[in-house]
């Protein structure tokens, strides 16, 4: 089985189950309505035409054009399409039980509507939506959705499979059998069923980013924010290149576990940034978020104590690794439609005493965040930072342990940070381009 396929396989089972449910109320409904009326082709072909309206219109209203998208949520889907079958259920034994209801003017209206169109309205706009989640646009507005391009079953095989399938059963052994009431009765408690499964076990895959590759610069030690941040990328099941000065991201990698590859590389030069692409190309051949951690804070002078090698240090180390590795990586994250995370400070946006060397690189990587966010937009990348304050690292806390200030600053913990970055890659974040999101934790002691 292929990766893909085993990703997909919660979004399959909940189109083969819709699918067999629309199956199922089409040929129920269709046959009850029809067992006893005249003029039988001219009835067949106006309840399929309605059928068939039916599952368009709720194709439109579900697909990520569609006019409401606040509706596209999963669990208000499954709801509603449990929610007409049952009802479903409950005008087809009312059709049998009362032979008044079936003369009556509104009768077969009301019958056709509720026994066909509702319940096809609803299933069709559950595989729109199931369709919508499995590429990464559900919930968002036309206009900031970022897809993903997956591979697998999709969502049109198991529906159509399913939909047969629902048919033949219900034809050949159901309705023979059982009164359409309790078949569609059934229909729906096997639909709570599948959307149960559906969205207990996709959503979690989803969360998990199993099918991201992802490059974390940065990854020094085990208590830097750039270490963090892999980890949680790991966890969630993504693929990962992580990139270090030092040969010890060798050792990170390891601890990471399967699927991280780490390279040895000098971001402030071009050639080194090609290299990590390289490395990225060899073994998966896409990339869908960049997260830019490399730099940090060296230099704690005023501008008139700053030597020019300290400042160019400063500006490479923070701004210049950002750059290069960002270009490096663009191509691949055009053809993804990915997302770049950049490392950006407080300082950057207000400068501060003794921080100018710091404090200009940072304000360049806030510059760039926000000239490569217009840039890239058409091409689908979003550029974002994060600005953290004064984080937990084991280096600060170093620091803070040795200072002589009074002053306790406020402590951003890692967590925190790595929260903002996980949110600024991944689909919660679709609709966010071009902005430095803060994260300045709580003030302590």
């Amino acid at each position: 089985m292929s990766p893909g396929i085993r990703q997909e396989w919660p979004r399959a089972v909940g189109a083969l189950g819709a699918g067999l449910a629309l199956g199922v109320t089409a040929m129920a409904g269709g046959a009850l309505l029809l067992y006893m009326g005249e003029r039988f082709l001219s009835s067949a072909g106006f309840l399929m035409a309605v059928g068939l309206v039916s599952v368009a219109a709720g194709l439109w209203v579900g697909a990520p054009e569609g006019p409401l998208p606040g509706h596209r949520r999963m669990l208000g889907r499954w709801m509603l399409a449990v929610a007409a079958v049952v009802l479903a259920s409950f005008v087809a034994t009312l059709w049998l039980a009362v032979p008044g209801f079936q003369l009556s003017p509104l009768g077969p209206p009301v019958a056709v509507v509720f026994l066909l169109a509702e319940p096809l309205y609803a299933l069709g706009a559950l595989l729109a939506a199931l369709e919508a989640r499995r590429r990464g646009w559900a919930d968002f507005p036309r206009t900031s959705y970022n897809p993903v391009r997956r591979r697998g079953l999709g969502v049109a095989l198991p529906a159509l499979v399913g939909s047969a399938g629902g048919v033949l059963v219900t034809a050949h052994w159901l309705i023979p059998v059982l009164p359409p009431g309790p078949v569609l009765l059934g229909t729906a408690l096997l639909l709570a069923l599948v959307g149960t499964v559906e969205m207990t076990v996709a959503d979690g895959k989803e969360e998990r980013m199993g099918e991201l590759v992802v490059v974390v610069s940065g990854v020094g030690g085990r208590g830097q924010v750039g270490y963090a941040v892999a980890e949680a990328f790991r966890e969630r099941g993504a693929r990962l290149v992580v990139t270090g000065r030092r040969p010890e991201v060798e050792e990170r990698a390891r601890e990471l576990g399967d699927d991280v590859v780490a390279v040895v590389a000098d971001l402030t030069e071009p050639s080194e940034a090609e290299k990590v692409m390289k490395a990225v190309r060899e073994r998966w051949a896409r990339l869908d978020v960049l997260v830019n951690v490399a730099g940090g804070l060296a230099v704690t002078k005023s501008v008139a104590d700053t030597e020019p090698e300290e400042w160019r240090g400063e500006l490479e180390s923070n701004l210049s690794t950002a750059v290069l590795l960002t270009r490096a990586a663009l191509p691949l994250l055009r053809a993804a439609r990915g997302a770049v995370v950049n490392f950006a400070s407080p300082a950057g946006e207000r400068a501060a005493a003794g921080l100018g060397a710091y404090s200009a690189a940072k304000a360049g990587v806030i510059a760039l965040t926000r000239a490569l966010a217009q840039e890239e937009e058409e091409n689908g990348v979003r550029v974002n930072a994060v600005a953290p304050g004064f984080v937990d690292t084991e280096e600060n806390l170093s620091w803070l342990e040795g200072s002589a200030s009074a002053q306790q600053p406020t402590i951003v913990r890692r967590e925190e940070v790595v929260g903002a970055v996980l949110f600024l890659a991944g689909q919660q974040g679709s609709g966010v381009n071009g902005e430095v999101l803060r994260v300045l934790g709580r003030r302590v002691g």
